[in-house]
């Protein structure tokens, strides 16, 4: 009986896994290619019609979405936040909701949804950012607070305070999955509400392709620009 050379079998099965790894090392590569990217970017001073068509002209673009910013004062009960209210168009930003009220359908991940604007501010809280408010002692509320509050964001008075020291009475209109750390308001109401306190330094920028993603991020990194995973 003819003797089996188990080194050539090694040397084979090498060759095999390697073809494997190889063939699944490219797929995840071209599925990554395949893909669209978001992020948030943010410059330091107001964004120009300029560095917008800079913008556009960046490899891979899908689309740009300006967002508004407003520095504000946020107050529940006795505890404050300094933060910023960021004016986005609801029904084009990629907004996901992890709770809603007074939507006219179940929210999709695009945020095209309708819902009835009053007077009152109505603000969209980051699930992560009840933790940032803290009380006259600095200190942050307790997890058990934190969960009473998103339990119940629809009935809590909620005092916002703009740059210019006007307090505004807003409401708590859902809460969001993504982003998770920033609250928002609809575009509009943001430029009714707070008249000439906003301004318009940043936005979502979508790139199709992770290489392109990545040269992207490090063009407008270099440009001054803050990038943040969406």
């Amino acid at each position: 009986m003819k003797r089996r050379n188990i080194y050539k079998d090694i040397v084979w099965l090498a060759v095999i896994c390697a073809v494997v790894f190889s063939a699944v090392r490219w797929s995840g590569a071209y599925a990554m290619e395949q893909k669209a990217y978001g992020v948030q970017i943010q410059a330091q001073k107001d964004l120009t019609g300029e560095m917008v068509s800079e913008l556009r002209k960046l490899p891979g673009i899908c689309r740009f979405l300006p967002a508004d910013t407003a520095a504000v004062t946020i107050q529940i009960g006795t505890y404050v936040m300094e933060t910023e209210v960021m004016g986005v168009d609801l029904t084009e930003y990629p907004l996901q909701w992890e709770a809603l009220a007074g939507a006219s359908d179940k929210p999709k991940a695009s945020g095209k949804w309708r819902v009835s604007m009053g007077n009152t501010p109505l603000l969209f809280f980051g699930k992560e950012t009840f933790s940032s408010f803290v009380d006259s002692n600095g200190r942050a509320p307790l997890k058990s607070q934190v969960e009473k509050w998103k339990k119940e964001y629809q009935k809590l008075e909620v005092t916002v305070t703009d740059e210019n020291g006007t307090k505004r009475t807003a409401k708590i209109c859902g809460i969001l999955l993504r982003p998770d750390n920033q609250i928002c308001m609809e575009k509009r109401q943001m430029q009714e509400v707070f008249g000439g306190c906003f301004r318009t330094a940043g936005g979502f920028l979508e790139i199709y392709g992770y290489k392109n993603m990545e040269k992207a991020r490090g063009l407008l990194e270099d440009a001054g620009f803050a990038v943040l995973d969406f």
